[in-house]
């Protein structure tokens, strides 16, 4: 099965779009950078990555994940990479650091996710940058950040996810942690957080004319979302039960039910009207006063609402609910998901022309002059696709561009 045809397969009007005339230089490889700088792109920015010049992968693994099962063989990069430039640079060369000099003096943004120091030895962090460009704003998306005792410390998402105490709570009570199947550190932390500190710093750059350093910590990031379960430690002084919380699975009314058929339902029926409502439907008023029960009374009507559920497959109760407004709903797939669930008719979500799946800025922005959702290219960069017209736009001579090329500065 295909997701039905979109209209995001379209390219506006770039004057509509709300970044249009933004320039983004993008260092950083993976996925927390190269999200960020997408969201900045299908937002109508121009974003340049630089690529290595001296690796046939540009520096990028997720360009050829092939190698590794399971990793996507670029589907990933693809991804997160549409509608962007490329210029590929050997930045070990001073004369690859001269041309990163040039480009900065008509870029905006600068993105980068290398451990803490990397540009600087490279002669391109940020004081060195910010001298040519004093507006610029510059964002490093670092895993623990630029300072403290982790900041030289490697890691991935799993270990922003542990050292945040969001994976001790991602789990049901009296069950060991288990790997989720989204990368929140990454993605939430780390991407979203940057994208909405560099929005910030650019109204302040363009009002001002000031730049920013912008310090961005995907384990920050994650624990500052950790607001349920930071609330209650600030209330009660102590750590919160995982799994056992009116909000983490220890309550009748926020929990997930099997069917008979192997599948579930949610129930977010945290109001005490859908509680009733749902009570109601399932025929147990009975139970109306213990959903927001928790501990052995909370168990209990856990138990006695599952023995309702699991008599029927999961598309009699989808019948059942589909008229009722308690906030119940199914467990769905992701194909599931892309054919029947919300996303279906809001066109976020298309394939390409060979059949890929590729995903939008998930925000509808309507103007008079514009009601269609954003809309960018399906197409990611070739390694270096880009360099040529770059240099040529930042000063370079044409003899001059071909000298580089051929001394491997650029490629």
């Amino acid at each position: 099965m295909q997701p039905p045809a979109s209209a995001s397969l379209g390219m506006p009007d770039p004057k509509q779009l709300p970044l249009t005339g933004v320039r983004v230089l993008d260092f950083s490889r993976l996925l927390p950078g190269p999200f960020c700088s997408q969201v900045l792109v299908d937002l109508g920015a121009e974003v340049i990555r630089v690529d290595d010049a001296t690796r046939d992968d540009g520096g990028d693994l997720m360009r050829q994940e092939a190698q590794l099962d399971g990793f996507g063989d670029g589907e990933f990069f693809h991804l997160v990479n549409r509608g962007k430039k490329s210029i590929a640079l050997n930045l070990r060369d001073p004369r690859a650091v001269d041309i990163v000099k040039r480009l900065v003096v008509d870029v905006d943004i600068v993105l980068e996710g290398f451990r803490p120091g990397v540009m600087q030895r490279l002669g391109i962090g940020y004081s060195a940058l910010s001298a040519v460009r004093p507006e610029l704003v510059y964002c490093a998306i670092s895993g623990y950040g630029q300072s403290g005792s982790f900041a030289a410390q490697a890691g991935h998402d799993l270990n922003y996810q542990a050292l945040s105490g969001t994976l001790h709570h991602s789990r049901p009570a009296h069950q060991p942690p288990a790997v989720g199947g989204l990368q929140i550190a990454d993605l939430a932390g780390g991407a979203m957080t940057a994208v909405s500190a560099i929005l910030a710093a650019l109204l302040e750059a363009k009002l001002k004319g000031r730049g920013r350093f912008l310090d961005v910590s995907m384990t920050d990031g994650l624990l500052a979302l950790n607001v349920y379960t930071l609330g209650l430690l600030s209330l009660r002084s102590q750590e919160p039960k995982p799994g056992q919380e009116l909000i983490t699975g220890g309550a009748a009314c926020y929990q997930l039910y099997p069917t008979q058929d192997g599948r579930w339902l949610a129930v977010g029926a945290l109001e005490q009207k859908f509680w009733i409502r749902f009570c109601n439907v399932i025929g147990r008023p009975d139970l109306a006063e213990f959903g927001h029960s928790l501990g052995d009374v909370g168990q209990a009507t856990i138990r006695a609402v599952s023995e309702e559920l699991i008599r029927k497959p999961l598309a009699d109760w989808r019948e059942i609910f589909a008229s009722e407004d308690c906030c119940v709903t199914p467990v769905l797939t992701l194909e599931e998901a892309l054919h029947h669930g919300p996303a279906a008719q809001r066109s976020g979500i298309w394939r390409t022309p060979e059949g890929r799946l590729r995903s939008g800025f998930p925000v509808s922005m309507q103007s008079t002059e514009q009601q269609d959702p954003l809309r960018v290219s399906a197409q990611s960069p070739e390694i270096g696709g880009h360099s040529r017209a770059l240099l040529r736009a930042a000063g370079y001579r044409e003899q001059d561009i071909d000298q580089l090329m051929e001394a491997g500065v650029a490629r």
